[in-house]
């Protein structure tokens, strides 16, 4: 089995697309986050391995012009239900990343450093183990369209359709872009 696999499609509404559609508008009225691959002097980062991940950045050459969108902030709480509800999920928290076109996701492995704050600050008495327990979920929220790609490890997709649901193993490194 690859370490990129689409697992399922999920039914999402008209309300979910009418809220991507607006956040594609203007990502920043809606909470989006400009996140820089090299880092953002402006901002203190507290993780060692997010730090480091930044300077190889820079060694290979991206500058303060890549970038992703990322909203923190359960935006599209229906879409959250419909996992925890599919896959029997406790414990949930979701964000949506705007790769914009000429963009890309860097290849990275997962540091999960939000999601271990998120608990720690949540749901502190919950144990569990990251490589046991986590389950990291990609729901396509737009058809595919030429020049858009994804990958984990030796494995790269396209052509997928909103609503499809991709999984990859724990750590793996993965990356996305929209030439």
């Amino acid at each position: 089995m690859g370490s990129l696999r689409r697992i399922s499609n999920i039914q999402l509404k008209n309300e979910t697309f009418n809220v991507v559609d607006k956040i594609l508008e203007n990502p920043y009225e809606f909470g989006g986050t400009k996140r820089i691959h090299i880092g953002d002097t402006a901002v203190a980062v507290e993780s060692e391995k997010i730090n480091e991940r930044s300077k190889k950045m820079r060694e290979v050459g991206y500058s303060s012009a890549d970038y992703f969108i990322e909203f923190n902030n359960d935006m599209l709480s229906n879409v959250q239900k419909d996992l925890e509800n599919k896959y029997d999920l406790s414990y949930t928290h979701s964000c949506v990343i705007i790769i914009p076109p000429g963009q890309c996701m860097p290849a990275h492995s997962d540091t999960y450093s939000y999601l271990v704050k998120y608990m720690k600050r949540d749901f502190g008495d919950v144990s569990y183990d990251l490589k046991q327990d986590v389950r990291r979920y990609l729901v396509f929220l737009k058809d595919w369209q030429s020049g858009q790609s994804i990958g984990a490890e030796d494995n790269v997709k396209c052509s997928w359709n909103s609503g499809d649901v991709y999984e990859w193993n724990y750590k793996s490194l993965h990356w996305c872009s929209n030439s």
